[in-house]
């Protein structure tokens, strides 16, 4: 493998090919049909299980669609993806400096009720710092795109690409998102620091392209996935954002693991802001 590969091909080529698993997903936005994938017979409930059939076979079907295309640019690269489909499995390569990072769909709860944004993801890492992003938020028919050290974007058909760029200095939203998962913290952000907590739509892609788009100032949850956090935490960095694990721990996307704490805030009040709320959470917790 060629070990000075540009990320701008891995966004040009792959472009297209994201744009396209946009278009062709909103057929079942909202109006799931039963397409005959084996059920997960762990979840609880009818609907749970039939629901998971069907976001197994859409998941799969598109993250392999997305494989497909990057392996003859990129024959020999280590993959994180949701789904450990047999593609996946056939291209693979751990040894590689190089990682795809891929989520499929991102926020499929949302997407089997219709009631509020998805998002494709892919994302490159080198040496797990990633270096190019693509994420598709089809139902407003948008793609977020951004290279390391050269900007994010966001493309509309028939518009010039924007560049995003949060104004760090200030941020007059004062709105962020605190995870379901991270509940004992809402509290916290609201009475110590008078932040407004939202817990959803949900989906790691959806609140860290809104944080580059200005619509909300951070972001905090627990166990999350890094083919949930990698691709769109490039959007937000490349839009003027940090991202972080703790006081001193930036995200390495090198393996299929969890951080057990993820946080992108819009400046560096913020910042101090959300490490505060997790460690008076995490006093108290040593206090009770």
């Amino acid at each position: 493998m060629n070990h000075s590969f540009n990320p701008e091909t891995f966004v040009d080529a792959l472009f297209p090919v994201v744009e396209k698993c946009a278009q062709a997903s909103l057929i079942f936005y909202g109006d799931i049909a039963n397409i005959g994938k084996t059920a997960d017979t762990k979840l609880t409930g009818d609907a749970a299980q039939e629901a998971s059939a069907v976001f197994t076979a859409i998941d799969s079907g598109v993250q392999d669609i997305l494989i497909s295309s990057f392996t003859n640019l990129l024959p020999s690269v280590g993959i994180i993806a949701e789904e450990n489909s047999a593609l996946k499995q056939q291209y693979n390569n751990s040894r590689s400096p190089y990682t795809v990072i891929i989520d499929p769909i991102d926020g499929t709860w949302h997407f089997k009720n219709g009631d509020a944004p998805y998002h494709i993801c892919i994302g490159l890492a080198y040496k797990g710092l990633m270096v190019a992003s693509i994420i598709a938020r089809p139902t407003e028919n948008k793609i977020f795109t951004a290279v390391r050290n050269q900007g994010a974007f966001v493309h509309s058909p028939g518009q010039s690409k924007t560049r995003l760029s949060i104004c760090t200095k200030q941020h007059a939203n004062s709105e962020v998102f605190v995870s379901s998962k991270a509940k004992t913290y809402q509290q916290i952000a609201r009475e110590k620091h008078g932040l407004i907590t939202r817990e959803e739509p949900i989906g790691a892609a959806l609140v860290m392209t809104q944080i580059a788009e200005g619509k909300l100032c951070g972001y905090l949850t627990r166990q999350v996935a890094i083919y949930d956090a990698g691709p769109p935490s490039l959007i937000a960095e490349e839009a003027g954002a940090k991202c972080f694990t703790g006081a001193k721990g930036q995200p390495r996307y090198i393996k299929r693991k969890k951080f057990s704490h993820f946080m992108a805030a819009a400046n560096k009040d913020i910042a101090e802001v959300l490490l505060d709320i997790v460690n008076t959470a995490r006093k108290s917790k040593e206090l009770q």
